[in-house]
């Protein structure tokens, strides 16, 4: 009788923490919103939230929730039951917070939108950008993660760290390098950079090859390339530079090695992160033999062979 009794109070026993297990070490969990319900269960064995595919497949066909799980990030416990799981990724998780990277974005400028946003501490976030060891785990070669922080509307958790929204942002950058076949490229460094200050000076879509033409031209010809974009990036540093500063010949002679009137060839990195269309530019620049450019201020830029058409142009335009 005694024996039996035991027997009762442990199948009893094993019920209970089957239905409700001991709370074991949580884990961050999200679920995109276009994953089939067996992609769901199958990262959430990775995850040891569950401990078995099928059986979470099979519950969730009992209760007719395989098409009711919501995207979202889910604060889990390891090792519970189906049911349990069921219903906490059914109810949602939390709130996800979406945020556009403009393209043409410094670090700073993300960082500052990310922080406007609430997910990131403005400092530790550029900081990390430019951790060398940090750098490296992300795959860049290069001295900072400027350029490669790739422009898109992103949707980030307030719980995920710094680390992770950059490492997304990374990650993002190398699939559509991998896309575009830059991925394993030697030139991939000298292309972000030129594809950045494309960025920059472009502002129409079918100019960036032409624009970029005209860098390749220049440093074909062994001449500076004289980008005012360059300049401002160097001077972003300085307490006298505002969003509307107007250029002098003093900030043409700026002690900077991104000041590409006083500098040959590329500056040392990219001057922000381009968008894709910059990047095919850089890669495929247009067949024209243009040296100079200057704005028209309608967006458009006029295009020079020579160095009279282009004082001209300047007169007229400017």
């Amino acid at each position: 009788m005694k024996i039996r009794y035991l027997g009762f109070l442990a199948v009893i026993a094993l019920a209970v923490v089957w239905w409700q297990p001991l709370n074991l070490n949580q884990t961050e969990v999200t679920v995109p919103g276009n994953a089939s319900a067996r992609e769901i269960a199958r990262s959430l064995c990775e995850q040891r939230v569950v401990r078995n595919v099928d059986e979470f497949l099979l519950w969730l066909r009992i209760m007719g929730q395989e098409r009711y799980l919501k995207a979202g990030t889910y604060k889990l416990h390891r090792y519970k039951n189906p049911l349990y799981v069921i219903d906490r990724l059914t109810a949602g998780g939390r709130s996800e917070v979406l945020v556009t990277i403009p393209e043409g974005s410094t670090i700073h400028e993300t960082a500052r939108v990310l922080a406007d946003h609430g997910l990131v501490d403005y400092d530790r976030f550029t900081g990390l950008c430019r951790d060398r060891s940090f750098i490296a785990g992300c795959a860049v070669r290069a001295s900072s993660l400027e350029g490669y922080l790739f422009p898109d509307t992103y949707s980030f958790s307030g719980m995920q760290q710094e680390e992770s929204i950059i490492t997304t942002m990374v990650q993002n950058f190398w699939r559509r390098a991998a896309n575009l076949g830059l991925e394993n490229s030697d030139s991939l460094p000298q292309i972000m950079i030129l594809a950045s200050i494309v960025e920059k000076e472009a502002k129409l879509e079918d100019e960036r090859p032409v624009i970029a033409r005209v860098f390749v031209n220049r440093l074909r010809a062994k001449r500076p390339l004289e980008s005012c974009a360059t300049i401002f990036y160097a001077m972003k540093t300085e307490e006298t530079f505002t969003p509307n500063h107007r250029l002098t010949d003093r900030d043409l002679r700026i002690d900077s090695p991104y000041n590409t009137y006083l500098h040959l060839g590329l500056p040392p990195g990219p001057i922000c992160s381009p968008g894709e269309s910059s990047i095919r530019a850089a890669m495929a620049p247009a067949d024209v033999d243009y040296l100079y450019f200057v704005a028209k201020g309608d967006g458009r830029h006029y295009f020079s062979r020579t160095f009279q058409e282009h004082v001209a142009a300047k007169d007229r335009y400017q």
